[in-house]
């Protein structure tokens, strides 16, 4: 016979017995029905759950365990709680919070001691006396008969051991960001991995946060000021905050992306030199955003909150089992994200947690923005209380994400998917319909229009205005071809049979066309260059050898691209709000497409060629300003063969 806590109210019991007697010491139960070889039964007030171990039936004792009390919308609403959650140090004592309503006993671990911990609103506290900077710690919990131990969902610092308690003050200052952000349109994001961009590059700590703040013989200068100098306004860097499948000590071992979320508040140790000291993780990445800044470049970070590394280890299923956790009509978890597990970010302190972390980095590092892995797995509301909590403290704060229209267990209006981005006007969504334009289908034969193919030019037409098909402004639109998932667009353009002179042609064309493009332009870091990752679609997990970059700073695409970004920046022209505005428009010519921007001191004629004929461009008493490839000019015309954009500038 077994007996669980269904309901703040509801108790099930597992067993065809006739139940003559039950009872719960202070409560009164009835019968309420029986069903599918279960017996239920109501009470007439709140179970205490924390503290409710046992019940009679039938004059016998049973442990009552923990249902499905806590994926319940009454003890959602029941246990909200406000008040202080993770570590509070002082020099002369230290407090200790963590949520969980329904463990029985907790106990803080602490220099092999034991503190007990007292309950309240849902939250076990205990105040330690002493100064207990540089501790290690974590929880035991018991939640029925059985005792865990749990690291603290709320650890801010983490070394090899688990999690710390540090001093902040002593950790590096971090001045406001000097980042202002008017529009997302003013933005040109650069996304790239920590360990890729510097693991073979001539830096001191490869691999590492340090890397990128060190200089490099090769490129003339550190990491960060060859993404600025490109034309870049924000570096987004892949998940840096604590993950799971890598080796911190012996770095070379294992290679992730880092979509493995282990702690959101705490950050990664294979990205610090000394991985075993707290303050050398934290301290690295202050100092990487604190020298981004001083250059005027801001850094973004990639965030994953549609699912966690693993159910079972991460510490909510052992604090308050199943309620982090999205689950179906039967109880069951789904899996959406494909990873096992789906966060149930509706929950109230769920979505708490959420925006407490990005709050953290927002607040203590001065992050610049957030790229919201799969957002189309987190709801509306949630998304919503993040931008309005997150602006009060970074007005020029960046939001986007990947609003794909995945299946999932909430209801349709409320996922923050492109299909709902009226209800999301500050966040940016990656417009996979601007990418298979301009790149092709991702698994099939079709190449895109920059390759060549003429049939999707009405398609790329609408690309070039920033796609209002889809959204309500540029400012939702991201722009790219190519970025860590998927494969490259060199790797791409490879798998369809193109030869390599014209390969980097059509390369050339999808970086340009995303440069000059109404909404936010996005690169993978390498594409300047046709950075390859051998023909490997998904390199989570592979090695440096398909994962690192070769850095090749001299090409003359780096040049060109460094030229054109210069030209976005010079013209508010290519960084409208609005659609349907006079001053753009786009026709076709021929094959040609010919894309017109113009205000009251500047007209800009785009001729955009993606083949190989012979074509002459007229000038209009114009100036050509940036040719994508090799141009023929004349006094009033210029002659171009191979595909590209063609710039003309005309001042009124």
């Amino acid at each position: 016979m077994n007996a669980f806590i269904d309901g703040l109210r509801l108790i099930r019991i597992e067993s065809d017995q006739y139940i003559y007697a039950i009872s719960i010491a202070g409560l009164d139960i009835q019968w309420v029905k029986n069903e599918n070889e279960s017996q239920y039964f109501k009470t007439d007030r709140d179970i205490e759950i924390h503290q409710t171990e046992n019940i009679s039936i039938n004059d016998a004792i049973y442990p009552l365990q923990i249902g499905l009390v806590t994926l319940t919308d009454e003890f959602e609403k029941k246990y909200r709680y406000h008040g202080p959650l993770g570590v509070f140090y002082t020099e002369s004592y230290t407090d200790f919070y963590v949520f969980t309503p329904v463990a029985r006993e907790v106990e803080l671990v602490l220099d092999n001691k034991t503190y007990k911990m007292t309950y309240h609103d849902g939250v076990r506290h205990v105040k330690v006396l002493g100064n207990l900077e540089g501790k290690r710690y974590d929880y035991h919990v018991r939640l029925e008969d059985k005792w865990y131990d749990v690291s603290d969902p709320y650890a801010n610092a983490q070394g090899l051991a688990g999690n710390y308690i540090i001093d902040w003050k002593k950790t590096m200052q971090s001045p406001p960001s000097p980042i202002k952000l008017k529009n997302a349109v003013d933005a040109v994001i650069y996304e790239g991995h920590v360990r890729d961009m510097t693991v073979a590059l001539d830096v001191a700590s490869k691999g590492t946060f340090n890397g990128l703040f060190s200089h490099s013989h090769h490129l003339g200068m550190r990491p960060i000021d060859y993404v600025k100098k490109l034309g870049i306004t924000h570096l987004q860097l892949l998940p840096v905050y604590d993950f799971e499948l890598v080796d911190e000590i012996n770095k070379d071992k294992r290679y992730n992306w880092g979509y493995n979320p282990s702690q959101y508040f705490s950050l990664e140790g294979w990205f610090s030199i000394h991985p075993e000291d707290p303050y050398d993780r934290i301290n690295a990445y202050k100092t990487l955003i604190n020298k981004a800044h001083e250059i005027g470049l801001g850094i973004n970070m990639d965030v994953v909150y549609n699912h966690v590394f693993n159910n079972h280890t991460f510490p909510y299923d052992y604090l308050v089992p199943g309620y982090f956790y999205r689950h179906d009509e039967n109880h069951k978890m789904t899996n959406s994200s494909y990873c096992g597990n789906d966060v149930e970010t509706r929950r109230y302190m769920v979505r708490r947690l959420i925006k407490d972390s990005l709050k953290h980095w927002a607040n203590e590092f001065k992050v610049d923005g957030f790229r919201f892995d799969l957002m189309g797995l987190m709801d509306i509301e949630t998304m919503i209380e993040i931008e309005s909590e997150l602006k009060t403290i970074n007005p020029s704060i960046m939001l986007y994400g990947e609003g794909w229209n995945m299946e999932n267990a909430m209801k349709p209006t409320e996922r923050a998917n492109q299909h709902n981005q009226k209800k999301l006007p500050s966040y940016a969504q990656f417009n996979d319909f601007y990418r298979n334009v301009l790149k092709g289908e991702l698994h099939g034969s079709q190449i895109g229009y920059t390759m060549g193919n003429q049939k999707l030019a009405q398609r790329a037409m609408q690309s070039l205005i920033g796609s209002p098909h889809l959204f309500e402004s540029p400012n939702q639109s991201i722009n790219y071809v190519e970025c860590h998932d998927n494969m490259t667009y060199y790797d791409a353009a490879v798998s369809k049979g193109f030869q390599i002179t014209d390969l980097k042609v059509a390369a050339d064309l999808a970086m340009h066309m995303i440069a000059i493009s109404q909404g936010v332009p996005f690169y993978h870091a390498g594409q300047e260059f046709y950075r390859t990752k051998k023909g490997v679609e998904n390199a989570f997990e592979s090695p440096d050898d398909v994962n690192q970059i070769i850095w090749r700073p001299t090409e003359k695409s780096v040049k060109q691209l460094t030229k054109l970004l210069k030209l976005r920046k010079r013209f508010a022209l290519y960084r409208q709000t609005t659609y349907h505005s006079s001053k753009v428009s786009v026709e076709k010519y021929g094959k040609l497409i010919v894309y017109k921007l113009e205000d009251h001191k500047n007209i800009l004629i785009h001729y955009i060629k993606n083949y190989f004929d012979l074509e002459r461009l007229p000038m209009n008493e114009g100036q050509l300003i940036f040719p994508s490839q090799k141009a023929l000019t004349e006094k009033h015309c210029v002659y171009v063969d191979q595909p590209g954009i063609y710039i003309v500038h005309i001042k009124k």
